[in-house]
């Protein structure tokens, strides 16, 4: 069977990074997607760390992930202004900002509203995703991996689907808390 390309995010959960000068352990890494679908940067959920933002690119091979970038290059979540996060999206079923600590509440509730990770309408069927696949270097989403109320699977492009749609909590373009786990914090 021929590899397939690309790095599907829900095979880079747990996993170590290997950086230029130094080596992480991930619980999970969350990358942030515009509405033309490029990575401008990932959220490293980090073991033992508070989670960190990171725009370098990275490679998976199968079972590590390896970047050129530093341990330099890590910057504090609160570093990405809310005001950029209206414009992006994260794929997370797993809800990792529930359990987040040592980030600024603001900047969680602002995060809930970024993720994708709910059912949806698309060409007159009732989709949820399953998975996302981003380019190698992980600086762009190549496809959303979905299914249908009979789980087949589903595979859609840009151009066959607004990504900033799929958020959760907007009214109005204006940021709502999007489910009640949310509030719970």
């Amino acid at each position: 069977m021929p590899h397939e390309s690309g790095i599907r995010q829900r095979a880079i959960v747990g996993r170590r990074l290997d950086l230029a000068d130094s080596e992480l352990l991930t619980k999970y890494t969350l990358p942030f997607v515009d509405a033309s679908w490029k990575v401008p940067f990932v959220v490293l959920d980090l073991v033992g760390s508070p989670p960190r933002i990171f725009a370098e690119p990275i490679n998976w091979d199968g079972s590590r992930l390896h970047s050129t970038g530093s341990k330099a290059d890590l910057r504090r979540i609160e570093s990405v202004p809310l005001e950029d996060l209206a414009h992006l999206v994260h794929y997370d079923p797993w809800w990792v900002f529930r359990g987040v600590s040592g980030v600024d509440r603001t900047w969680i509730e602002a995060a809930f509203t970024t993720n994708i990770a709910r059912p949806f309408m698309h060409a007159g069927k009732r989709l949820k995703i399953h998975d996302l696949r981003f380019a190698d270097g992980m600086e762009r989403l190549e496809s959303i991996l979905a299914k249908d109320d009979v789980f087949r699977p589903v595979e859609l492009h840009r151009g066959e689907v607004d990504l900033l749609s799929l958020r959760g909590g907007m009214r109005n373009g204006v940021a709502r808390p999007s489910s009640p786990s949310a509030k719970a914090l």
